[in-house]
């Protein structure tokens, strides 16, 4: 099943992934995923005309302001109603409880084995293919 929208992927400088990419690309998923870096999220989200994405998967490590850019989708009114999925370290119990508190939409822990991480990239876009989105 195919989702209505794309999904977009926005990582950090810091975040590793080229394993979350391989998952994605293992699930023959990855061309109904956009990548963007940090800087340019907020330039695609706000562009006029561009599709905007079913959910902002958004991919973080434990280093700097890892929920800045989770911070700022939900201060924007233009982009607040975007679901975000916070794909971050697993057992960091502070970054899960602060994601949800900003108003992230879920949090999923990043695993460092592959078969893990595959069946979370799995249950994502299932999820996602299949949840009513705000207009």
């Amino acid at each position: 099943m195919q989702p209505k929208k794309p999904m977009l992927l926005v990582e950090s400088p810091e975040a590793d992934m080229p394993a979350t990419r391989r998952a994605l690309d293992n699930l023959g998923i990855d061309e109904r995923v956009l990548w963007t870096a940090v800087p340019e999220a907020f330039a695609y989200l706000k562009g006029h005309g561009q599709q905007r994405p079913c959910v902002v998967l958004l991919s973080v490590d434990e280093s700097g302001d890892r929920l800045a850019t989770l911070r700022t989708i939900k201060q924007d009114d233009q982009l607040r109603s975007i679901p975000v999925v916070v794909l971050g370290p697993s057992g960091n119990r502070d970054m899960v409880d602060e994601s949800f508190g900003l108003g992230a939409a879920g949090y999923m822990g990043k695993s460092e084995d592959s078969q893990e991480l595959c069946a979370t990239m799995r249950t994502l876009y299932q999820y996602w293919s299949l949840s009513e989105l705000p207009k």
